[in-house]
């Protein structure tokens, strides 16, 4: 998924790369960390990008698989559609900017996520409905600074802006400056206590960059329970129809 896949993070779970002077990164130059977290959260994007993975849930009750299909169109469109098992198939998520919708196929029935239940689970996984719609929106949200330095890996701080409708008291964001990818995500309460991780690793080099094709989220407060994301595939600059990011499109998919 998609607190954020982003997640999906996550979830986000979650996708437009957009150029940065590669002297911002420079190892003897002060780091712009405000452009270096946007870079490295778009790293997923593409103007359009077209991406297949499985999710893994790992709970203290029970576990479950996802296979899902996403697309997404800038920083403000994303549909997942879940493929298996078959009794979830065309099970599908959309967000529009920071709106978003869920569809149940079975019942027919289209559900607006309301403000109330951006906290809550998303598919029962440990991505939340507020990280598909907060995702890749980290500098926009966050007043960040630089805490760290060690070689190519770099520590970044973001505190909430004042109006920024975030969750998290803090987030410390550590990237790898040279694949421009992100390495490990830690996310604090507003007492400043730790309460969920996201790792990446698997870093391979798809078409013109580096990613990390698995995502690991784990809550802190339940060390046995995870959600795992691994990319089967991913494409750039995908021909996408143009009604796709639509109300109508979640009932034909």
């Amino acid at each position: 998924m998609i607190k954020r896949i982003i997640v999906l993070t996550a979830f986000c779970l979650f996708l437009r790369i957009l150029f940065v002077p590669g002297s911002v990164f420079a190892q003897n130059e002060e780091l712009d960390v405000k452009a270096l977290v946007r870079k490295v959260e778009t790293q997923y994007q593409g103007d359009t990008s077209h991406s297949i993975a499985i999710m893994k849930i790992i709970t203290e009750h029970w576990n479950r698989e996802l296979k899902m299909e996403m697309w997404s169109e800038g920083r403000d469109k994303f549909l997942v559609k879940i493929l298996e098992p078959q009794k979830e198939a065309g099970t599908a998520t959309l967000k529009i900017g920071d709106e978003m919708w869920n569809y149940l196929p079975k019942i027919d029935r289209l559900i607006k996520i309301p403000s109330s239940l951006m906290g809550d689970s998303w598919m029962g996984s440990h991505y939340t409905n507020d990280d598909l719609v907060k995702e890749n929106k980290v500098e926009e949200l966050y007043t960040l600074s630089l805490k760290s330095r060690e070689g190519d890996q770099a520590t970044i701080t973001g505190v909430p802006k004042p109006d920024a409708a975030v969750v998290w008291g803090k987030i410390e964001y550590t990237v790898d400056v040279e694949k421009m990818i992100p390495v490990e995500i830690l996310y604090y309460d507003e007492d400043g206590e730790l309460v969920r991780t996201i790792t990446f690793d698997q870093v391979k080099k798809v078409h013109d960059r580096w990613l990390p094709l698995h995502v690991i989220i784990q809550p802190e407060e339940k060390p046995d329970e995870r959600t795992e994301m691994t990319y089967e595939s991913i494409e750039f600059g995908a021909d996408l129809r143009k009604d796709l990011f639509s109300i109508r499109s979640l009932r034909s998919q």
